[in-house]
This record gives structure tokens, C-alpha cells and sequence, in this order.
């Protein structure tokens, strides 16, 4: 993930200042990521010290002053030679559901538990899994109902396929370890 890019893109779509910025993208959209105030703001004016956005000062009577920032042409050219690249696209998630899943790597492993221990784990897991579903459909129903990009709803959508993959699996995981003789 780059924090560079999902400002950019954000920005492509309006100016905004640090906090719309946050609320607004980094959160209702990309809050699983963790993007912080310690990684937005440095980001930020790396972004303005590289040409990429501009930051404008808007004085407020009674409140603090807002750092609106706007992208600039070089920043939407730099956005859409990197949206348009394919570099690392193909490859990049190969491999990541045994790499950087914990469960998943855990799960090679059951066998020396006690089989209790095992069920266990996998029913939790299927709860968090359930939930996850819930709430991204939740969140799906909001984004309709906002009249958010089709576009942002299908990536959502792609989002809720794979929890729903991943609970079929791990309910045919559960009935394979069932199956265990002690």
C-alpha cells in the first residue's frame, strides 16, 4: 500500500484539507490500513515539497487556519503513470493468503493440537469472519445509499467475496478437522 497514492487519489477528486483528507478517504475507505496523522501529514508535505500538491492556507475567524491541498499537474501525471503501470499487479498477491495470513499458516499445524483446541480456534475464526461480513455489507448499503463511485462499491464487493471464500473454507476446515480421531 502506498500512502503516497491514495492521496493522490483522493485529491483527484477534490482538493481537501488534512482532516477532510482523513475522515473522508483515509477512513471510510482505507481505515484497515492504519493510516495515522503520523504518516498523513509528513506524507503530505513531502507530496507539496516534491511539486506534486499545492497547500493553501484558508484563515478561519475563531478557529485554526485549514491547509487546503489541491494536486497539481505533475502530481495527477505522477498518479496516472502509476495507476496506469502494471508493475507488480500480477505477482503481488500470489502467495499473500499463505505469506501474511497467520491463521492460515497456523493452520498447517492443527494437528498437535488437542482436537477441542482446534475446533475452538476455527470457530473463532469463523465468528470474526461472519462479523468482518456483516460490517463491510453494512458498509456496502451506506456507500449505495451515499451514492458512492460504482466503482469504489464493486471494490467493496470484491472485499465481501473474499471473507465469503474464506468462510466457506474455513466451515469445510472445520468439518475436515472434525473428522480427527481424537
Amino acid at each position: 500500500m502506498s500512502v503516497k497514492y491514495i492521496l493522490l487519489g483522493g485529491l483527484m477528486f477534490s482538493c481537501s484539507h488534512g482532516y477532510e483528507i482523513k475522515s473522508q478517504l483515509t477512513q471510510k475507505m482505507f481505515g484497515e490500513f492504519g493510516i495515522n496523522d503520523g504518516q498523513l501529514y509528513p506524507t503530505l508535505k513531502k507530496l507539496e515539497a516534491d511539486g506534486l500538491v499545492v497547500k493553501t492556507v484558508k484563515h478561519q475567524d475563531g478557529a485554526p487556519s485549514r491547509h487546503i491541498y489541491s494536486i497539481t499537474d505533475r502530481g495527477r501525471e505522477d498518479f496516472l503513470q502509476w495507476l496506469e503501470n502494471e508493475d507488480g499487479e500480477d505477482r503481488s498477491f500470489r502467495y499473500d493468503f499463505f505469506r501474511k495470513d497467520l491463521f492460515c499458516i497456523k493452520s498447517n499445524f492443527l494437528r498437535h493440537l488437542p482436537k477441542n483446541k482446534a475446533i475452538e480456534k476455527i470457530r473463532h475464526q469463523i465468528r470474526v469472519v461472519t462479523d468482518i461480513i456483516q460490517d463491510l455489507t453494512e458498509a456496502r448499503s451506506h456507500m449505495i445509499e451515499r451514492k458512492v463511485d460504482p466503482l469504489h462499491v464493486k471494490v467493496w464487493e470484491y472485499g465481501i467475496m473474499n471473507y465469503e471464500t474464506r468462510l466457506q473454507w474455513l466451515n469445510g476446515f472445520l468439518q475436515e478437522v472434525q473428522k480427527w480421531r481424537k
